[in-house]
C-alpha cells in the first residue's frame, strides 16, 4: 500500500481530487494534503510519500521550488504536476527536475488515475531496484568478509593433503572454494609454533591469545599482500604463506627472516610466550604440503633454540657427535644425595650440547631414557621400586611435554632428582616433604574434594608412601590433619570476621552446614554460633 500527497493552494481543488479519484483501486492507503510549500515539507518530515501531485503556481513558493526540494531530500518520491498554464517554460523546468508527468487543469480523473498508476509502477520498480542493490551489496560484503576464511580452508586442505598435491586437483578445489588462485605463484611458508606460555591460560584465554598472535602476524609478515594467507594448523600453531613475487634471492630470505625475528620478539614481549618460526623455500601450491612437512620436522628436531626465526637452509640434517653422558658419575652423586651437584652438571652438559648444536629430539630422548635408567638403578640398589616413590604423572603422564625442549627436560629432571633423593635419604628429607604437604593442605582448605591423591601429586610422591610418611612424622593421618586444619580455620573466621556461619563452613571446605555444625561441636564442645558469641564476649 502506498501514500500520495496532494499539494494545491486552492482548498477546493484538493478536495475535488480527494473525492473524484478512485484511490483505493489504485492501491493508495493514505491521501495526504498540503496547501503550501511549507506544509508539504512538514508532511515529508514525518511521512514517506510515494507520489506527489502538485500545482505549479502557489504563493510563498511554487511547485517547481517544492520539486527541487523534494529531489534533494526525498528523491524516491515520484512527482506529477497539475497547472492551468501550458507555457513551455514551466514544462521545460519541470522536466529538468525529473517530473514524471505534466497535466493541465481541469484534469480528467480517468487520465489522472492512469498517470498515477504508471507513477506507482515506476515507484514499485525503483523500490525493487533499491532492494536488489542493497541485497547485492550485503552479500558482496559477506563475500568479502568470508574471503579470508575460504582462503584459509583452501590452504588447510592442501597442507593436510585432503586435496591431492596435483595442480589440476588444486585448481578444481580452488573453483569449488571460490578462491582466486594462480598455480604459478610461489609462496614462502613460515611455520610458527608457540613453545611455551609464561602465564597460565584457560582454553578460552589461549584461543584469544592465538588470535592476537595471528593479527600480529598479519600486520608484520603479510602486510598488504592480497594473496597472503594464514592457516591455523594446530593448537598454538599457524602457517603463514607469503607470495614470493619475482624476488626469491638470498636477500629476500634474509629480509623475511629479519621481519619474522622482529615479530617473534614482539610476541615474547607483549604476549608473554616463547615461539619459533621456521622459514621454508618458495614453492608452488602443489609443493606446499611437502614443504610444510619439512618445516614440521625442523620443529620436532629443535629442542635447543627458542624465540628464533630459522631458515630451512640452517637445518643441516643430523647433528654433530655428542659427548657421552657421565652416567656413572651421576649414579654416585644420586647415591650420595648430592642433588645440586648432579643437576648443575646436567645443566652444564645440556648447555654445552646446545651451544655446539649437537642435540636434536632423538638424542634428547636417548638422554631421557638413560637418565631414567640411572634413577631406577639407584632406587633398585636401595631396594625401592619406582611406583613406591613417584606419583605416576611425574614419569608416565607427560613424556611428550618433557621432551619438547631442553628447558622442559631440565625442569622435569629437577623434580625427579628432588623426589628420588628425598626418598633415598628420607631421614634428612622427610620433614621438608611433610612441610610442603602441610603447606599445600593449608592453601587448599576451601576445596571440598581435596584428596590424599591430590596432595601426593603436589609433592610428587606415591599416595600410599606419603600416607605412611605423614603418619610417621606427625602421628596422625592425612585426613585427620585436614579435618583439624579446617576446624582451626573455621575458628579463626568465626573469631575475626562477620561472615555468616554458612559462608564460614564453605570457606573451610564444608558444603553441608549441618555436618559442619555437628563436627565443630564434637571438636570444640560448642556450636559455631556459641563459639563466636563466647569469643566476642571474652574479647
Amino acid at each position: 500500500m502506498c501514500r500520495i500527497l496532494l499539494v494545491d493552494d486552492e482548498v477546493h481543488a484538493v478536495r475535488g481530487l480527494q473525492a473524484g479519484v478512485r484511490w483505493e483501486t489504485l492501491g493508495i492507503r493514505e491521501v495526504c494534503t498540503a496547501h503550501s510549500l511549507k506544509q508539504a515539507q512538514e508532511v515529508f518530515s514525518h511521512t514517506s510519500i510515494d507520489v506527489m501531485i502538485c500545482d505549479i503556481e502557489m504563493p510563498n513558493g511554487s511547485g517547481l521550488d517544492l520539486l527541487a526540494w523534494v529531489r534533494e531530500h526525498r528523491p524516491e518520491t515520484v512527482t506529477v504536476f497539475l497547472t492551468c498554464h501550458s507555457e513551455f517554460g514551466f514544462a521545460q523546468r519541470a522536466l529538468q527536475l525529473h517530473c514524471f508527468d505534466y497535466l493541465l487543469k481541469p484534469v480528467d480523473y480517468g487520465d489522472l488515475e492512469s498517470v498515477v498508476s504508471r507513477a506507482l509502477e515506476k515507484r514499485r520498480k525503483e523500490r525493487e531496484r533499491i532492494m536488489l542493490e542493497e541485497t547485492s551489496r550485503r552479500y558482496a560484503r559477506l563475500w568479502e568478509e568470508y574471503r579470508p576464511m575460504r582462503k584459509e580452508l583452501f590452504w588447510k586442505d592442501i597442507v593436510e593433503k585432503t586435496v591431492p598435491s596435483v595442480p589440476d586437483k588444486i585448481r578444481e578445489h580452488a573453483e569449488r572454494r571460490h578462491v582466486l588462485h594462480n598455480p604459478l605463484t610461489r609462496y614462502v611458508p613460515v611455520y610458527i609454533r608457540v613453545q611455551r606460555w609464561h602465564v597460565t591460560l584457560s582454553e578460552r584465554d589461549e584461543r584469544i591469545m592465538e588470535y592476537a598472535l595471528r593479527k600480529a602476524a598479519e600486520e608484520k609478515l603479510c602486510g598488504n599482500l592480497p594473496d597472503a594467507a594464514i592457516v591455523r594448523v594446530g593448537n598454538g600453531e599457524m602457517l603463514v604463506l607469503i607470495p614470493s613475487g619475482e624476488s626469491c634471492d638470498e636477500q629476500a630470505a634474509v629480509r623475511l627472516q629479519r621481519d619474522c625475528q622482529e615479530f617473534i620478539q614482539s610476541c615474547k614481549l607483549y604476549f608473554r610466550c616463547e615461539l619459533c618460526g621456521y622459514i621454508g623455500k618458495p614453492v608452488q601450491s602443489h609443493e606446499m604440503a611437502e614443504m610444510y612437512r619439512r618445516l614440521q620436522q625442523m620443529d620436532r628436531d629443535n629442542v635447543t633454540r627458542v624465540n628464533e626465526a630459522i631458515l630451512l637452509v640452517d637445518h643441516n640434517g643430523a647433528p654433530k657427535p655428542i659427548e657421552p653422558l657421565p652416567i656413572e658419575l651421576w649414579v654416585e652423586w644420586l647415591k650420595a644425595g648430592e642433588k645440586k651437584r648432579l643437576l648443575d652438571d646436567l645443566a652444564r652438559y645440556l648447555e654445552d650440547a646446545r651451544e655446539r648444536r649437537t642435540l636434536d629430539a632423538s638424542r634428547l630422548q636417548r638422554i631421557y631414557q638413560d637418565f631414567v635408567q640411572a634413577v631406577f638403578f639407584v632406587l633398585y640398589w636401595k631396594g625401592l621400586q619406582a611406583h613406591e616413590v613417584f606419583d605416576g604423572n611425574l614419569l608416565t603422564d607427560r613424556p611428550d611435554e618433557v621432551l619438547r625442549s631442553v628447558h622442559t627436560f631440565r625442569e622435569w629432571a629437577g623434580l625427579v632428582v628432588e623426589v628420588a633423593v628425598d626418598r633415598l635419604h628420607h631421614d634428612e628429607a622427610n620433614r621438608s616433604v611433610i612441610e610442603r604437604a602441610k603447606q599445600y593442605i593449608r592453601q587448599q582448605l576451601g576445596e571440598q574434594e581435596l584428596s590424599r591423591e591430590q596432595i601426593a601429586r603436589h609433592v610428587y610422591l606415591n599416595p600410599d608412601y606419603l600416607t605412611r610418611l605423614f603418619k610417621k612424622e606427625t602421628g596422625m593421618s592425612i585426613s585427620d590433619y585436614l579435618q583439624q586444619q579446617r576446624i582451626e580455620y573455621a575458628k579463626h573466621l568465626l573469631t575475626h570476621s562477620d561472615q555468616p556461619v554458612s559462608a564460614v563452613a564453605l570457606s573451610a571446605g564444608y558444603a553441608n552446614l549441618s555436618y559442619f555444625s555437628t563436627l565443630f561441636k564434637k571438636t570444640t564442645g560448642l556450636t559455631p554460633v556459641e563459639f563466636r558469641r563466647q569469643m566476642r564476649h571474652t574479647g
